[in-house]
């Protein structure tokens, strides 16, 4: 085992948080004692980890401390740089232009808003120029703007339980499918040039303590039973970070469409310094993902998510 040195010892919390981040990305939130871990935003594990040994690793340098130890924390520190790097590159995705052929959707979930931010983060979605802009708790104040600055312009504005969709295409039914212990649902059908899309906005409770696998395998069989068919796309506040195992309780034929061809940051909550994904938009083959981006509305407690999709 070797001499339990100053250096050796120092290490270990550096070293523990290493693993904690490996063991947590490979498990995620499939079991509950894993979930608080999964939930602590990738760079708050790695970067003081990486700081801690390169410190520990210059130190050792300066006190010329022997070789061996010194090439141990050089390994480590080689390590915590590599896993930054793939936290950092799950985060964020190259930039990309807006694919021509594509129909736009937003999301947003501003959360019953209000103040003068207001119309000006309508304002800023506006410029967007989506096809489809969907709210979750919209409030008035949005939905006033929408309709002044966005209804002029062609959009129709229908709305389904607490969600509400403003879309230039027809909206052909829009009904909600489950109000339930805080999780809701609602089916938009919209008319395409392309045939009917359907598309489910969802928001699922945010108490941090709920097992999130528990609360996904009964959604799940409740759905199973309220649908028809299965939508297009499930768009939403999932209250659940992007890549969990629970969410593929749900979306296991889906893609999700930031992790496929994200551009940017993806984080969307909270919105003035995102660190976590859970604002999310999943698509079902033949509909695909082109491009996606986070934005800030400028208001409210979200980031909004800005999807380029076709149908292939």
């Amino acid at each position: 085992m070797g001499e339990w040195t100053p250096f050796r010892l120092a290490k270990v919390p550096a070293v523990l948080a290493l693993v904690l981040l490996v063991a947590s990305n490979l498990v995620t939130d499939r079991w509950y004692f894993m979930q608080a871990i999964w939930w602590i935003p990738r760079i708050a594990l790695v970067v003081p980890a990486l700081l801690w040994l390169a410190a520990l690793l210059a130190i050792a340098r300066w006190l010329r401390r022997d070789q061996e130890e010194t090439r141990r924390l050089g390994w480590w520190t080689v390590a915590a740089a590599l896993l930054a790097l793939v936290q950092v590159l799950r985060m964020w995705g190259l930039p990309a232009a807006r694919p021509s052929e594509a129909l736009r959707i937003v999301h947003w979930n501003p959360s019953y808003p209000s103040g003068d931010a207001i119309r000006g983060a309508v304002e800023k979605l506006a410029a967007l120029d989506a096809d489809i802009y969907l709210f979750t708790d919209a409030g008035p104040d949005v939905l006033r703007e929408s309709s002044q600055l966005l209804v002029p312009k062609g959009y129709m504005i229908e709305g389904a339980g607490k969600f509400s969709v403003v879309s230039r295409l027809t909206v052909t039914e829009a009904m909600p499918v489950l109000a339930a212990r805080n999780r809701f649902v609602s089916r938009f059908t919209l008319a395409t040039g392309s045939g009917p899309l359907i598309v489910e906005t969802i928001d699922l409770p945010s108490a941090p303590t709920l097992p999130r696998t528990l609360t996904m395998r009964s959604l799940r069989g409740e759905l199973a039973q309220l649908r028809a068919t299965e939508p297009d796309i499930m768009v939403g506040d999932f209250n659940i970070t992007r890549g969990s195992h629970s969410l593929s309780l749900i979306a296991s034929d889906y893609s999700e469409a930031f992790e496929t061809n994200g551009t940017g940051w993806g984080a969307t909550y909270p919105r003035d310094w995102p660190f976590i994904g859970i604002d999310l938009t999943f698509l079902r083959a033949p509909w695909y993902p082109l491009r996606s981006e986070i934005v800030d509305p400028g208001a409210g407690r979200h980031r909004a998510q800005v999807v380029d999709c076709v149908k292939q």
